[in-house]
């Protein structure tokens, strides 16, 4: 009886995790380049379905926890302003970030 709750349970729990994810753009990718030394220090890579590197911006100040949902949402908008074309001239991430 125990093992047929906790596996209930943990299906539960699966299904809720997975609920919850943000989805990925369909137009392009982000990647985040940090260590261990500089842990509140990150570049963010900005790249079109090409492959192609469309935007670069570092976050200072601040660690960038990809777990969380906020932040993936973050990355994802800023991708797609960066995607459309329009050019930038202040960090478009940091201000997503501190939002």
């Amino acid at each position: 009886m125990k093992k047929a709750i906790l596996i209930l349970a943990l299906v539960i729990i699966t299904h809720l995790a997975n609920a919850q994810k943000v989805p990925m753009s369909n137009k392009g990718y982000w990647v985040i380049e940090s260590n261990k030394q500089t842990p509140k220090k990150s570049l963010v890579n900005f790249y079109n379905l090409d492959n192609e590197l469309v935007y670069q911006e570092t976050v200072t100040g601040k660690k960038v926890k990809v777990n969380n949902n906020r932040t993936r949402k973050a990355l994802n908008n800023t991708l797609e302003l960066v995607l459309e074309g329009k050019k930038h001239t202040e960090p478009i991430l940091a201000m997503e970030l501190s939002k």
